[in-house]
């Protein structure tokens, strides 16, 4: 994002590296009038926010949609996100496969929750954050806002939950090579003796759809009577 150049008002809010209601009422109407509509757009709202350090609250809920929504419903044909548009983002907001800010990982997980369909390996990578959180030295986003250490924590299931619920698909539950990878290498990390219970539902989930392209939501939750069901899907 080097040839990327702040214009009115955008750079004298990169200089004094604060963002302020007001600052987003400008930007709105003066930036962006018609939203965020272009990768040049979305990669300059993006630069802006990482080389402040202070963001309203205003500010980060618009950026979050902003970005979302311009990724699902402009740069991806069919409202389904494209290989190369995830592609893009991911390379927009990670470093080394970490994404740098907390609100850049919002930015991912609102793609996910309002995309028809995502590529696998961009689940993957969402999955991915909570696998660098777990590591004896934690990286990227997720391990910001966990506690420290290498148990999967209630947070965390919630978390995983977000992105693995796209997986059911009426009656079957399925997962992309990717998703199975990074789950695990995420059970060989956890201390499973300090677990949440829920972890447990999620690696049986994956055991059973590693030797499957598909697995029945019925025959899995019959497996313990005691499962909870995920978010959208029926008894």
């Amino acid at each position: 994002m080097s040839d990327l150049r702040f214009s009115f008002p955008a750079c004298v809010i990169a200089g004094k590296g604060e963002i302020t209601p007001d600052d987003v009422g400008l930007m709105r109407r003066h930036m962006w009038p018609d939203g965020i509509i272009s990768r040049y757009q979305a990669s300059m709202a993006i630069a802006l926010h990482d080389c402040c350090a202070t963001h309203c609250p205003e500010w980060t809920e618009y950026l979050i949609e902003a970005i979302a929504e311009f990724v699902v419903w402009y740069d991806s044909p069919d409202a389904g996100v494209s290989s190369e548009s995830a592609g893009w983002l991911l390379e927009r907001l990670s470093d080394g496969g970490a994404v740098r800010s907390p609100v850049g990982l919002e930015i991912i997980l609102h793609v996910i929750d309002i995309a028809p369909r995502v590529p696998g390996f961009f689940s993957a990578a969402a999955l991915n954050q909570l696998r660098l959180a777990l590591l004896p030295e934690p990286c990227g986003a997720h391990a910001l806002q966990r506690p420290a250490g290498r148990a999967v924590t209630k947070e965390d299931i919630a978390y995983l939950w977000r992105i693995l619920r796209r997986a059911v698909d009426g009656d079957t539950i399925t997962l992309a090579r990717g998703e199975l990878l990074v789950l695990g290498q995420i059970e060989r990390l956890c201390e499973t003796e300090d677990n949440h219970p829920g972890w447990r539902d999620v690696a049986l989930l994956a055991e059973m759809a590693s030797r499957s392209d598909d697995v029945r939501v019925g025959e899995w939750l019959r497996l313990d009577a005691e499962l909870p069901y995920p978010d959208g899907v029926a008894a």
